[in-house]
């Protein structure tokens, strides 16, 4: 297991996203799943009629943290993008194991399927940074 991935899995599927349209930042708080075989590849739902689906139609560069594990790890990132996924509910179903998530989506087949790819972050921890860059 890699140290992105170990980051990722201590974010318990959490992360905030930050949005921008119109100069106005929007920041919220969403559960995600990470692909095994491409691991800067994250799936998110949103419902269709919501501002986060709104800001991203305009502009889909977004900023993303992981939530904070007791040792204050997380994943950062301002070079991502957030863009509807060309795969289906069906393709990443089994990607989503933590049953918070599903308590809060309990049809996310029928929202509209995310595909986050971040592009390079920062692994931050109170004991030092670490940067890693992806190839897609």
């Amino acid at each position: 297991m890699t140290l992105f991935e170990e980051y990722a899995l201590a974010a318990k599927g959490l992360l905030y996203v930050a949005t921008e349209k119109d100069g106005q930042p929007s920041l919220r708080i969403m559960g995600f799943a990470m692909d095994p075989n491409q691991h800067n590849h994250w799936y998110l739902v949103s419902q269709p009629d919501t501002g986060k689906m709104a800001d991203l139609k305009v502009n889909d560069r977004v900023a993303v943290m992981t939530v904070m594990n007791e040792n204050g790890a997380r994943i950062e990132s301002n070079q991502a993008t957030l863009r509807p996924s060309t795969k289906n509910w069906a393709d990443v179903k089994d990607y989503f194991t933590n049953p918070v998530f599903h308590r809060n989506h309990p049809h996310p087949e029928e929202e509209v399927l995310l595909e986050l790819t971040i592009h390079s972050a920062r692994l931050a921890a109170y004991a030092g940074n670490e940067v890693f860059t992806f190839e897609d």
